[in-house]
């Protein structure tokens, strides 16, 4: 919980200002802090006693309305005077939008069980002479409790000059961009925060991590309070595609997760991206789907999703070590464009056009869609293969589709299961037509289609996933609606895979 106060405040600005999380035993915090400023604003006790109980009902129904809140997450309370003898209450919200117009209207004259949802809407509107709802739009919500005060009685007026220390101590977090020599103490950030489960094998080594920095292949942004780094979010650009950065997970100290230090990391990456500070041309992560909060942070600084990589991660416990469960990790692919797509045509299966292009209109994509499929020129393909041991997944690139395309893949899938391999991830270029069939003979190797990656401005590739055991599409939780419409498109394709045949 955090508080600030302006003594000099201008006529419609805030006088002081109150975060908390959602969280209703913070509510006696907060009717504690409004009475000591109505107080002195002048109200009388009646006056307080209204501008409590509005509040309180706001604030109970706000809270109530948001039950999947992240622990950094915090609703912003400003009380300002915006003209003489007028008192007002704003509370700014990330919650669901509110409608008022389903809100039951709750009548004392002949109250209807039916009615009582409605009973917090009516006690806080008699309660303050105003209570609207504004929608902020990517800001969220405000909520406005307006009192008209009959004895106003504020005066500004300069803090008392004092030859004492100054206040008690408080936490001043700072930002900046990691050098070299901040290698060791990342290292120990990575292990605090993911213990061994953090994808990126460099941040357990000092001196890999340390030449990475130098290089440029790595470019960290890292919080500090009192000289310690304290969180870090990280852009890792890959040699093999170097026109695309992979943003890491954000990460910040066990002890200052329930502190403004995740949202001091937030903003310096936002700023990192509207400054473009990288030669790339976009900005992917992944995000966990076990939950939304890496999802809601990613969509704060504008990245989009576009694919599902399903049970391509291992199972991690709340320490982030490594269990031995079945169950494997999903994860959204969410990108941001740097520039401009340079395809004029995405070429993929008619099939998923409707879903995919809804989400490609939500990235900033204007070119077409063609279901155009041709037998390709060259005889044989060419593939990448990229193995994570650890994780029981890989990658492999069709970097040159050729005439023996299915057959290599059938091979290479094997060879990759026959080492233990559980889910495979194919990438097939979409900016040339597919090749004829291309649904029914990935289907023969258990794969199915889960969305489009970019990595760079002229090459996007379509993203199957070959799976080896089943999969639970109920536990992929997802924020954004459009990437739930990719779930259940994957989820029907995965079903027509698993279907037993008529008898």
């Amino acid at each position: 919980m955090t508080a600030t106060a302006h003594d000099g405040a201008r006529p419609g600005e805030p006088l002081a200002c109150l975060e908390i999380p959602y969280d209703l035993r913070f509510t006696d915090t907060v009717q504690a802090w409004l009475a000591g400023l109505v107080g002195l604003a002048g109200g009388s006790r009646r006056e307080t006693a209204s501008l409590h109980l509005a509040l309180d009902e706001t604030l109970t129904f706000l809270i109530n309305a948001y039950p999947d809140a992240e622990p950094w997450e915090r609703m912003r309370l400003a009380f300002a005077l915006p003209e003489d003898g007028l008192a007002e209450v704003a509370v700014s919200n990330a919650g669901p939008p509110v409608h008022l117009d389903r809100i039951p209207r709750y009548d004392p004259q002949s109250p209807a069980e039916a009615d009582l949802n409605g009973l917090w809407y009516f006690l806080a509107s008699e309660a303050s002479d105003e209570l609207v709802f504004e929608n902020r739009g990517m800001e969220g919500w405000r909520a406005v409790i307006r009192k008209r005060l009959a004895e106003p009685a504020f005066a500004p007026r300069p803090p008392a000059k004092t030859a004492e220390t100054g206040p008690a101590h408080q936490i001043v977090f700072t930002t900046r961009q990691a050098v070299p020599e901040d290698a060791a103490e990342l290292v120990d950030l990575t292990y605090d925060t993911y213990r061994y489960s953090y994808p990126a094998e460099e941040f357990y080594h000092e001196d890999q991590l340390r030449q990475a920095l130098a290089r440029g292949e790595i470019s960290s942004f890292v919080v500090e309070a009192d000289g310690r780094i304290v969180g870090n979010s990280t852009f890792i650009i890959s040699p093999g595609t170097p026109r695309c950065a992979y943003s890491c997970s954000l990460m910040v100290r066990r002890a200052f997760r329930q502190s403004r230090a995740i949202m001091h990391l937030i903003k310096a990456v936002e700023q990192a991206l509207a400054e473009a500070s990288l030669d790339v041309d976009l900005y992917y992560g992944t995000m966990v789907t076990t939950h939304t909060g890496s999802q809601k942070a990613g969509a704060r600084v504008g990245f989009h999703p576009l694919c599902l990589l399903l049970a391509v991660g291992a199972p991690v416990d709340y320490r982030g070590m490594r269990v031995a469960t079945s169950e494997r990790e999903s994860f959204l692919l969410c990108l941001r464009l740097a520039v401009p797509p340079a395809l004029s045509t995405l070429y993929l299966p008619e099939r998923h056009h409707v879903v995919m292009a809804a989400l490609l209109g939500q990235i900033g994509f204007t070119g077409a869609l063609s279901a155009d499929e041709a037998v390709p020129a060259a005889a044989t393909s060419a593939l990448q293969v990229r193995e994570d041991a650890t994780e029981g997944s890989a990658t492999v690139t069709v970097t040159r589709l050729g005439r023996d395309w299915a057959e290599r893949l059938q091979r290479k899938i094997f060879g990759l299961k026959a080492k233990g391999i559980r889910t495979v991830v194919i990438l097939i270029p979409a900016w040339q037509p597919v090749p004829p069939r291309l649904d029914a003979k990935l289907a023969r190797l258990n794969a199915v289609l889960s969305g489009l990656k970019p990595v760079s401005a002229r090459e996007y590739f379509l993203v199957y996933c070959a799976l080896s055991g089943p999969m639970d599409f109920d536990r992929i939780r997802l924020l954004d609606p459009l990437a739930e419409a990719l779930r259940e498109h994957s989820r029907h394709l995965y079903d027509e895979l698993v279907a037993d045949a008529p008898e």
